[in-house]
């Protein structure tokens, strides 16, 4: 497992989270921690957080905005 950085849409019409999410190392569990990195941004603003929080945790970006 990786790490991966997922952009979403927020309750707010037109804005968007960004989220961190690690590998879960306990050996009782799977899936994934989550980490609030930004909340309710403009999709730019999120775009560019999602960049920074991926070159500094070697993770991929996921975009669900769709």
């Amino acid at each position: 497992m990786h790490n991966i950085v997922t952009i979403t849409k927020h309750w707010q019409p037109k804005k968007f989270n960004v989220n961190l999410l690690r590998p879960n190392t306990g050996i009782e569990r799977d899936g994934h921690m989550s980490s609030g990195k930004a909340f309710g941004v403009g999709i730019r603003a999120a775009k560019k957080e999602a960049k920074r929080v991926s070159e500094l945790y070697n993770a991929e970006i996921e975009d669900n905005t769709k």
